[in-house]
Order: C-alpha cells, then structure tokens, then sequence
C-alpha cells in the first residue's frame, strides 16, 4: 500500500471524533442528460385462451373445446354455433403480489428513511471519539442491520440492477359468438405493471462488502469511510434527514386494448379451410412515476389516468389442412395490418456519487477532511408500445376421441422481440377430457411446454353453460410464473 495512504488510514483511525463532527464537504457537479435505451412493450393483441395455456399454448393447429378464431380463424371453417356469453381471464403472478405487500409493509422506510439513519448512525458510532474496538464491532453490526433492507429490496422488488424485473397483472374480459361460419369477438387486454429501479446511492451502497469483525482495522475503516462518502452526497440537514433521491425510483405503466373481431372461414376445398379476421382495436397507454408517498398504492395508481392514444385497424389470415388421418396442420398470419407504435417517456433525476478524496478543511488548513463529489444526472427513457406481425404453425393429432396433442412453431418470421432463442418459439402440449354423467360433467387435464417451460392447467365444463378453468405457466409479460384462472358462462 503507498505510504500515502498508510497514513491517510492512520489520520482517519485516530481522528474519529473529527469525523464524527462533519468532517467532510460535499459538492455537486455540473448537471447532465442521459438517454436510456428504449424498452419495447411489443405484446400480441391476440386474446389466449387459459385452455391453450395449461396445455403449452398450443391452438394454433387445434380449437376443439373453445372459439379458436384468435389463434387461427381457419377454425371458422368448421361450421356450428357456439356462444360464449361472458368470459374472463386473469394472470395473477404471486411474484408482484408479494412485491406490492412489500412495499406497503415497509412505507415507513420511504418516508422516515429507517434503515438509512441506522447505517449513518452506525457510521458515525465507528468514527466516535474514544470507541473501543468492541464498540467498533457494534458499530459495523449497526450499518449491517441498516443494510439488510436494502438488500431485501433488491431481492424481493428490485432484481437485476441492470434489468430490473417487472411486476404486474392482466385482465381479460371476452365475449364471442359462432353462428355457422361467421365468428364475432370483443374483448379487452387490460395490462398493469410497476418497476422499482434502485437510485445510484443505494447501488453503491450494495457493491460495499461490509467486514464483520475487526481482524483488519484500517480496512474496515476504510470501508466506513467509504459508506460516510456515499451518504454524505444524500445528506439533508447534517443528517438530520435525507434527499429524496436516495429512494428508489418506482415506474407505472398500464395500456388497455379494446378489441372487436369479425371473422369468415370456409372449405376452401375437400381438407382444406381458410379464414380471415378484421379487427379494430384501440388503445390506450401510459406511464410515469410514482411519489415515494404512494408506494403503499402502487397496484391501484397503475390504473388512473389512462387517456385513449389510438384506433385502428388489422386483419388475420389462416389456413387448416386436415388429414384423412385425423392430422392437422395449420398456419396463421396474425396482424397483417400494420398498427401505430405508441411511445412514451419517462423522465428520472438521480443524484450519483462519483468521487471522494481526503484534503485540508477550507477552514482550517491543518484539519483533514474527506471531500465527497457527486454528478447530477436527468435520464430519459421511452417506452414503446408495439404490435408485429406474427407468423405461426401448428400441428395437432388426437390420440383419441378425448386425447389430443398438438405442436406449435410461434413467431416464424421472428418479429416478437420477447423471444431470442429459436427453442422459445416451440410449444408443446396434450390435453385429456374426462367425460361423466352422460357428458354432463367434463373434466380437462392439461400439460405442456411454452417459453422453455412447463405448463398445467385443469378445467371444469358443466354442461357447456359453465367453463372454470386454471393454469399455472409463465407470463412474459412479467418474466415470471403466474397463476391463471378464467370463467365462462355459454353454450
């Protein structure tokens, strides 16, 4: 280690009291703008049926028990009447409902700043004139338990500092008719979703690894002091209180589709159906911050002040070929029509420590004090809200009456950027109907693979008026698993 720096150690060993009285001298730098990349929200306009879901998603090739046109309005060529009066869907990942509890159950740490006044505490308890090296101890133990809820907040909200994970819900109200080979749809995508972005303060806050004992006392000073340099860039008052920017930034966006489908399907020969959809969809979308007042409220905020952005138009195509073998093998083209990209931004002001030296006071020349140095930074984000073409193909195959397997290629053309491997676009999955009473009674068990993942799901039909059904699979709107139920009442 340079001499230099012995002694700079030994000055901070020795002179605790010094720092314990404010011994340091913050200065912001010159204020800068920063542009994030922009986030893509491209999600399917296309209703999912949480029957396709619990069994890998796969439809495409497929639509025995439901209205299918969604997935391939080729299945219109299949002339019956069906109703399904009233539907609906839900995602609910338990990831965000425990994020949300989280948050709610910890508002205090947002607005009296708990932990953040026992690490400033333990820090300056270590710096104390006459502190005994058990004291010290005592004092590193202080600004780990201050620590602890920041990194439980990483843990259970945050994520990846660097991809910072989403945490919402969907909502999914339908409606659909069958009347020979014309199908009619209205439904709506009702998206919410919250992220929590760590501030600068407590990301470096983080990447300091605390000592737990006092085997080496210059380190663990040099740690503290490090700890003292960083708050000391958030520090209101003499630290008597704390700026807001040493918060985590929270995020809300919700956008909301109204959908209504007309769809034609017919032979177009013997084996062979094709199909169209026209649909007209409009959308609502926004997004913005949350005051760190409002955290406790955070589900509940993501759904005002939702404004109608646009109204447009967009049509399916799709083609079915059924094999004298029971075989199908079909092809949708979904969103043929290009719709108008909708983008948003968001705007971020974070206060982030750069540097910090030790330096004679400007007061008194032969004191020593640490000069600490952070950059004000503005960060622009944009949010786009997308809708790509989507080519799919799907084989099907019943085993028997009541078994079926299917296989599904999503995404062919690969405009979807929410998936990056080939082996993501493959779904898999069997569907086994149970019938009892006379068929009054129907039970439904499903399973397959989506995303590289496992998916289940189980369904009651009783009678065809009443459909309960429930999934669990994982939701790329969240990047995590979720529950799934719907209910629809029909014939």
């Amino acid at each position: 280690m340079p001499r230099i720096k012995v002694l700079l150690l030994l000055v901070l060993l020795f002179n605790f009291n010094a720092l314990a009285q404010k011994a340091y001298e913050h200065k912001t730098l010159q204020h800068k703008n920063f542009t994030a990349p922009t986030i893509d929200l491209d999600y399917p306009i296309n209703m999912e049926n949480i029957k396709a879901i619990g069994m890998g998603n796969t439809q495409i090739a497929l639509g025995k028990t439901f209205n299918a046109m969604m997935y391939n309005p080729a299945f219109l060529g299949r002339k019956q009447t069906s109703v399904e009066a009233f539907g609906i869907h839900a995602s609910l990942p338990p990831d965000t409902y425990d994020a949300a509890f989280f948050l709610m159950d910890n508002m205090d740490e947002f607005t009296e700043a708990i932990s953040l006044n026992t690490i400033w505490d333990g820090v300056n308890a270590f710096f104390a004139d006459g502190a005994t090296i058990q004291q010290r101890l005592t004092a590193l133990n202080q600004i780990q338990e201050g620590m602890d809820f920041t990194i439980d907040l990483a843990s259970e909200v945050i994520g990846h500092s660097e991809n910072p994970e989403v945490h919402g819900i969907t909502i999914l109200p339908s409606t659909s008719i069958q009347y020979g080979h014309w199908g009619f749809s209205l439904y709506g995508f009702g998206h919410s979703a919250f992220m929590v972005q760590q501030s600068p303060t407590l990301e470096a806050l983080l990447k300091i690894d605390i000592p737990t004992n006092m085997e080496h006392p210059l380190e663990a000073a040099k740690v503290v002091t490090q700890m003292l340099g960083t708050l000391a860039t958030v520090v209101v008052g003499g630290g008597e209180s704390f700026s807001n920017e040493v918060f985590p930034v929270a995020f809300y966006l919700s956008y909301i589709d109204l959908i209504g489908s007309v769809g034609y399907g017919f032979n177009f020969k013997e084996n062979w159906l094709v199909g169209a959809n026209l649909k007209v969809v409009n959308r609502r979308f926004i997004t913005d911050r949350v005051a760190v007042d409002n955290y406790d409220e955070i589900l509940s905020k993501v759904w005002e002040n939702l404004q109608s952005d646009i109204t447009c138009v967009t049509c399916d195509i799709g083609g079915l070929y059924q094999s004298p073998f029971g075989t199908s093998i079909g092809v949708s083209l979904q969103n043929i029509i290009p719709l108008q990209t909708i983008e948003k931004k968001i705007y971020t002001e974070f206060r982030l420590p750069v540097r910090m030296y030790y330096g004679p006071a400007p007061n008194a020349p032969s004191d020593t004090v640490l000069y600490t140095f952070s950059q004000g930074i503005k960060v622009e984000r944009a949010l786009k809200l997308e809708v790509p073409l989507i080519v799919n193909a799907g084989i099907s195959h019943p085993i028997t009456k009541d078994w079926d397997i299917a296989v599904d290629w999503l995404d062919i053309a690969e405009q979807d950027s929410r998936y990056n491997r080939m082996r993501e676009r493959l779904c898999v999955g069997t569907e086994y109907r149970l019938r009892l009473l006379n068929d009054l009674l129907m039970l439904s068990f499903r399973i397959g693979l989506a995303d590289e993942r496992m998916t289940g799901g189980l369904g009651l039909n009783i009678t065809r008026f009443f459909q309960l059904d429930g999934a669990y699979a994982y939701d790329r709107f969240v990047n995590s698993y979720s529950y799934y139920c719907q209910l629809k009442l029909g014939w």
